[in-house]
């Protein structure tokens, strides 16, 4: 009885006392995992129109629209459920995911992105990008 009601003080004491396993964004940042599902990227040489990723989402986060003589989507990242489905319908692989992950904007509508916009590539990330290995070895914690 006693023993159980010590065990708790004692593992916060010993908690108390261990280093953190914290990275401190913005200097450093942790590297997403191969499979992530970043934002959605436009190949526009690809692009055929034919508008199967637009009849997909279940969001209706993509939408035809008429750029440079062609159709083309266009994303809305503030509706986006990141469910991969237009990038697995699509004929001609001109959809890809990005493993960009900061996505924060001052006015919702930066969050739309035209097909010019759309096609870039994401800014590299600025700072140093670290690994759970890697905190792992400088601070001694164990995960798995």
């Amino acid at each position: 009885m006693v023993l159980s009601i010590l065990r708790p003080f004692f593992l916060g004491l010993y908690h108390v006392f261990k280093r953190t396993f914290t990275v401190k964004h913005p200097y450093e940042t942790l590297k997403p995992p191969e499979r992530h599902r970043g934002r959605l990227m436009l190949n526009m040489d690809r692009c055929i129109g034919c508008s199967s990723c637009v009849k997909i989402c279940p969001n209706k986060a993509l939408n035809l629209v008429e750029f440079n003589g062609r159709k083309l989507p266009q994303y809305n990242a503030g509706r986006c459920c990141f469910c991969v489905l237009c990038v697995d319908i699509c004929p001609v692989l001109a959809l890809s995911m990005t493993h960009e992950v900061e996505y924060s904007v001052y006015k919702k509508e930066d969050h739309i992105y035209p097909p010019d916009r759309f096609s870039q590539p994401p800014e590299p990330v600025k700072g140093k990008i670290v690994t759970v290995k890697t905190l792992d070895k400088k601070f001694g914690v164990k995960h798995g």
